[in-house]
């Protein structure tokens, strides 16, 4: 088997953090897998499938069916694009973990709409990487986010978002990305419609309004003023 990804969990303990297990992903042939293992490692290669109690995944619980509606990504793959692959290394640990398939087609959709409304400061989304019929990737025109970032240009990538009833609820600098000389929004896996309850997954800790439970656009602008106040101290926000 192929491991796919890894990391180690911790949890907390008497005012402190404890390591707990690492969680595995493998591929198979077709198949997903996962496993939890008390070990620690160095490196991925120094892991050994053999040595691992894997648990079968169901690729349906993560890669949802591709709607013909959509858009399909441009065969081949253009080179140094920005390609979202959906992590599965929660898979397990919670009901709604599994229902990862949900999320990638829930931010498909946005993406869908966005790219009907298209904006400088938005991610261009180019479509979706498909394969054996189902949603693995989603394709953008963008670079990771490096450490600069014009305000201004955020700011009116969130004032578009809002023409268009949609908040992103989820702004913090790792949803930020260049394009060349400019700046986009990305990752609208949190996006929802103005006023609606909220989703599977919204916010990040310390970038979003504790609590907050419908999408309103001062959670946008509650992470823009954290994002103003990075860039200036170089501090990331405390996370309670």
């Amino acid at each position: 088997m192929e491991i796919l990804e890894s990391c180690e969990v911790f949890v907390g303990r008497n005012d402190d953090l404890e390591f707990s297990h690492t969680k595995v992903i493998l591929k198979g042939d077709s198949e997903y897998h996962y496993a939890v293992t008390h070990r620690r490692f160095r490196s991925i290669d120094e892991i050994d499938p053999s040595e691992l109690t894997c648990i079968p995944m169901r690729t349906s619980d993560i890669w949802p069916e591709f709607p013909t509606s959509f858009t399909r990504a441009p065969e081949p793959l253009l080179q140094n694009l920005y390609v979202k692959r959906p992590s599965s290394l929660s898979y397990g640990d919670s009901k709604t973990s599994t229902e990862i398939s949900t999320l990638v087609l829930h931010e498909a959709q946005i993406c869908e709409t966005l790219r009907k409304c298209p904006h400088p400061n938005i991610a261009q989304y180019l479509g979706c990487v498909v394969d054996g019929g189902r949603i693995t990737r989603l394709f953008k025109a963008s670079e990771p986010f490096d450490r600069l970032s014009c305000l201004k240009e955020i700011r009116s990538g969130i004032e578009h978002l809002h023409k268009l009833g949609i908040i992103h609820c989820d702004i913090n600098p790792h949803n930020i990305y260049s394009h060349g000389n400019s700046w986009v929004i990305g990752d609208f896996d949190s996006s929802t419609s103005e006023g609606e309850k909220l989703g599977l997954k919204a916010g990040t800790g310390g970038w979003t309004k504790d609590q907050f439970k419908f999408a309103r656009r001062e959670n946008n602008l509650y992470g823009l003023a954290k994002i103003e106040e990075f860039i200036r101290t170089g501090l990331e926000p405390f996370c309670t």
